[in-house]
């Protein structure tokens, strides 16, 4: 394990997209990146060992999802997630408040913490901001998200103006609990979407001693229009020489649009979901590859050209789990080679004629 003086490095600033290097506990990474979720340690119907073949070098746990099952002693146990889950590369927990919020009912939200039962036994928990960053401490991921209030859309003004301020008490309290010295922390904007609480919440958190700097709470069901609008307005305020992260989206043309807005991390559990329900990405755009077209389809897969477009209609069809495994792993080796081409655009100045190939690209199901 390296040590881990200096986080971030901007290589390269345009008026369209940045590149930067993350030097982390276990792994440099070249950004911007897309990071595959690995909610509860592992991506589901694809091998660790695949995306490390595809050239990920930094995955997603959720801490949530990892208290719950296996539990902190397990984690412990094993000294870590990295052991646990046999991934010699960086990992990045969230906090989990996206998933409490996603329980809607039952959760009690304090100034104390979050009350929730869980889903799994209905057990109770109550999560505080010191006991995240105690948990987070325990999995030993390289970087760690504070524990925010996370809303949906839409949100009444006063919700969110709460939530926002909650959210930076929180992370004020966070930040005083000791972590592994690899261990970088996140702090997240919210401010639900209200301009100016945005704007606030940006200002306020980026005066926090924060490693690097997260965009929380879109990708809701807001407008997208509203949402480049707002994160342009937070993306306006916060540091540039800290990492800036775009958390839950992963819709590829949406990601080369932030991109070139100059976010440097991005995750979504899109990709591998689509997967799973035959949704495989090609450079022609999405192709929906249970409908009857694909049946006598014997073009080869973009990144797997073992196998036929037929050949995957057919496992689909016929149920069976090798269809999802292939195309999980389509999916995410097309977006480990558009993070490649979005870095090589940047760096050479030609990221908003990508943006439009891409935008075009994904106008259409195929």
């Amino acid at each position: 394990m390296r040590a881990v003086n200096h986080l971030f490095d901007v290589i390269k600033d345009t008026k369209v997209g940045r590149l930067g290097v993350l030097t982390l506990g276990h792994a440099v990474v070249e950004t911007p990146v897309y990071m595959p979720v690995a909610t509860r340690a592992a991506i589901r119907v694809a091998t660790l060992d695949r995306l490390e073949e595809l050239g990920y070098r930094l995955i997603l746990n959720n801490t949530y999802h990892l208290v719950l099952r296996p539990g902190l002693d397990v984690i412990a146990e094993y000294g870590g997630t990295h052991s646990f889950m046999a991934w010699n590369h960086a990992v990045l927990t969230d906090s989990g408040g996206f998933q409490v919020y996603s329980l809607s009912h039952g959760v009690k939200v304090r100034e104390e913490g979050v009350e929730f039962r869980s889903p799994i036994d209905g057990s109770k928990h109550f999560f505080t901001p010191e006991f995240v960053a105690e948990a987070q401490r325990i999995i030993g991921s390289d970087i760690v998200m504070q524990l925010d209030v996370c809303l949906g859309y839409p949100t009444q003004r006063k919700h969110a103006k709460l939530a926002m301020e909650r959210t930076l008490r929180w992370g004020e309290r966070f930040l005083s609990v000791p972590l592994r010295p690899y261990q970088r922390r996140f702090g997240i904007v919210q401010g639900g979407f209200e301009k100016d609480l945005r704007r606030k919440s940006a200002e306020l958190t980026a005066q926090l001693p924060f490693d690097g700097f997260a965009l929380g709470g879109f990708s809701v069901g807001e407008p997208e229009e509203l949402m480049f609008d707002l994160a342009a307005e937070v993306l306006a305020i916060l540091p540039t020489d800290k990492p800036r992260y775009m958390m839950g989206l992963g819709h590829p043309a949406q990601l080369v649009e932030f991109a070139a807005m100059g976010v440097d991390m991005f995750d979504c559990v899109q990709p591998t979901r689509h997967a799973r329900h035959g949704w495989v990405y090609t450079p022609e755009g999405p192709y929906v590859i249970v409908r009857p077209k694909f049946k006598m389809d014997r073009r080869p897969l973009h990144f797997q050209p073992q196998y036929t477009y037929g050949y995957l209609h057919h496992l689909f069809r016929a149920g069976e789990p090798l269809a999802m495994v292939i195309a999980t792993v389509e999916n995410l080796s097309y977006m480990a080679d558009l993070m490649y081409k979005v870095r090589n655009a940047i760096g050479s100045g030609n990221l908003e004629s990508l943006k439009q190939e891409v935008k075009y690209q994904w106008a259409k199901k195929v």
